[in-house]
């Protein structure tokens, strides 16, 4: 039930990854979703209508994005964290953060932290959606909030 709490939404039988497997069991309810096969289960809690959405620079290995195959399921977010491949073969660069906007996953975000410059450069907004200028607005106050964050100005 602590699993699904977490994810809100998951399959009775998850995906298996290499440091847990996403399996739920029959915790919480049956759910269907819409152009996707497969036993789901919600939590019970998400089912109030009370959700409020927000936007954040996600770490690759949060639990919303790391099983890929419900990514992509759900949201219809690809993504693959690229640090191991070579530099050429990169779409979205090195590191690069989901980014989470409302209820959706909208984009990457292919920034670097240059310590030694005291900068956080930004590379890149990889766009999967077309962003809204209220939208772009809230991406750019988390930049903002990350360069703070890690003690950084904005390149």
């Amino acid at each position: 039930m602590r699993r699904l709490a977490s994810l809100g939404i998951a399959r009775a039988r998850g995906t298996k990854l290499p440091i847990e497997q996403v399996t739920v069991g029959d915790a919480g309810e049956p759910a269907v979703v819409d152009g996707v096969a497969g036993e789901w289960r919600v939590d019970p809690a998400h089912l109030d209508g009370g959700f409020e959405g927000r936007t954040a620079l996600l770490s690759p290995f949060d639990r919303l994005v790391y099983d890929r195959k419900r990514a992509v399921e759900l949201f219809d977010f690809e993504y693959t964290l690229e640090m191991y491949k070579p530099t050429a073969k990169r779409r979205w660069g090195y590191f690069a953060l989901p980014i989470l906007h409302g209820d959706r996953l909208v984009g990457k975000l292919d920034a670097r932290a240059d310590r030694q410059a005291g900068v956080l450069a930004v590379n890149e907004i990889h766009e999967d959606v077309k962003l809204t200028r209220a939208a772009r607005k809230d991406v750019e106050a988390e930049i903002e909030a990350l360069a703070a964050w890690l003690g950084l100005r904005l390149a």
